[in-house]
Order: structure tokens, then C-alpha cells, then sequence
């Protein structure tokens, strides 16, 4: 009995880590300047999947050619980063045919991490999933279930609502039409950051003139052509 409890113990400290695993993302959404890839949306996606999962951008890029849907990148990435279990074996699970929640309930994840609290009930596609969590709030003896459509658009969900600081609701409305994570994501920077992109280039292009025109001002003078004009040169600067 006195092993059992240990264990019990053990599992409950477990269960309260992959809660405590990066589960408050509010407010990460940041502009990538001049460098980010705009015209690129995987490359744009991978950017901030991993500023929001805190995972190395090659890793994110490495594990997307194993995943034809960004949406199923996105649990992936979701489930890896609410566990300390190594990605290689959240990836052996699913390789052998589990669904992602049955993959969530192998390494340990809770039912209530897969959801975002709403004041009310979300309606289609969402009402299902969310009618499942309500139940086992209730009862919580209950054999959950959830199938991958359910997964893919629950953290979708969190993703939008925790990396962009928008309400459940909102995060829910960009999704209600099937629309994949991706470009739910890639949409909602270039709506924010298009602008602060296109003054950080303007920015940088005044610097260079004003570099090249500062290093024209130097050789003036210095350099005459046989007339006594001032010869500047060719000046050629790569952007």
C-alpha cells in the first residue's frame, strides 16, 4: 500500500510538471524585423513555432519534413513541449498508428492541457471536444476520447490565443472555417508586423544612403577629374 502511494505521488508531481511545462505563452509574439521571411509562409511558420514551442528553428525544420500537414507538426510540437519525453519517442508512438491523444496519454499529459477555458459553449467544430471535457470535469471517471481533427483544432486554438494574446473566441472564428494552422498564423504576423516591416527596411535603406553619402562627402575634394570636378565614384552597396 505504502508503494502504491509513492507511486501515486510520483505520478501526480509528474502530471503537475507537463502543467507547469510552458503552458503561459501570452504576449511571445514579436516582430522578426527585416529578417523575417514574408514571402515564405513555411519558413515564416517554423520562425515562430519556435519562438512559441522554445525550440531550436532547425528542429522545427527537421521534424516538418515528417509531417505533410502542419497542423500534425503543430500537435507534435504541442505534445513535445508539455513533456520531457524526447521528441523521437512522441514520434515512435505515432508512427505505430496511435491517435494524438492516446500519444498525449502515453507521455502523461492532462486532459485540461489540450483546452483553452471559454465562457461558453464554443459550437461547431469545437462543441464535441469541449462537451467531452465538461463531462469528465464532472465525472472524472470518464473515458475520454478525442480524434485528431479534435486535437489538430484544440491547439490550433492555443496556439493562435496564447501566442497572439486574443480571445478563445477570436483564435476560434479564424479556425471555424478549416483554415490550417499555418496560415492562420502567417496571416495574423503579416496583419501586425507588415508595416513594422516595411519601416524597418526603409530604416535600413536610409542608413546605407546615409552611409554612402557620408563616405562621398570624405573623397571629395581628394579625387579631382581633370575638368576639377569633385569624382565620387561608383558607389555599389548590396541590401
Amino acid at each position: 500500500m505504502k508503494r502504491h502511494g509513492i507511486v501515486l505521488g510520483g505520478l501526480l508531481v509528474a502530471a503537475a510538471a507537463v502543467v507547469a511545462a510552458p503552458a503561459s505563452h501570452a504576449g511571445v509574439d514579436m516582430s522578426f524585423g527585416i529578417n523575417a521571411p514574408i514571402g515564405d509562409d513555411g519558413n515564416l511558420f517554423f520562425s515562430i513555432s519556435s519562438r512559441y514551442f522554445d525550440r531550436e528553428p532547425r528542429m522545427v525544420d527537421d521534424w516538418s519534413r515528417r509531417f505533410r500537414n502542419p497542423d500534425d507538426l503543430t500537435a507534435f510540437l504541442f505534445i513535445c513541449s508539455r513533456t520531457r519525453v524526447a521528441p523521437d519517442v512522441v514520434w515512435r508512438y505515432r508512427s505505430m498508428g496511435s491517435s494524438w491523444y492516446d500519444v498525449g496519454v502515453r507521455v502523461g499529459i492532462p486532459v485540461e492541457v489540450w483546452y483553452v477555458p471559454v465562457a461558453r459553449d464554443p459550437g461547431p467544430p469545437y462543441g464535441k471536444a469541449y462537451g467531452h471535457w465538461k463531462r469528465h470535469k464532472s465525472d472524472p471517471g470518464y473515458r475520454m476520447r478525442l480524434t485528431d481533427r479534435e486535437v489538430r483544432d484544440l491547439v490550433a486554438v492555443r496556439m493562435a490565443h496564447e501566442y497572439y494574446g486574443v480571445n478563445p473566441e477570436v483564435a476560434m472564428s479564424w479556425r471555424r472555417d478549416g483554415t490550417d494552422v499555418r496560415k492562420i498564423m502567417t496571416r495574423e504576423y503579416r496583419n501586425r508586423h507588415h508595416r513594422d516591416n516595411d519601416r524597418a527596411g526603409r530604416d535600413y535603406d536610409r542608413e546605407d544612403v546615409r552611409y554612402a553619402e557620408k563616405n562621398a562627402s570624405k573623397k571629395s575634394g581628394k579625387k579631382k577629374n581633370k575638368h576639377g570636378d569633385d569624382h565620387h565614384g561608383d558607389h555599389h552597396h548590396d541590401h
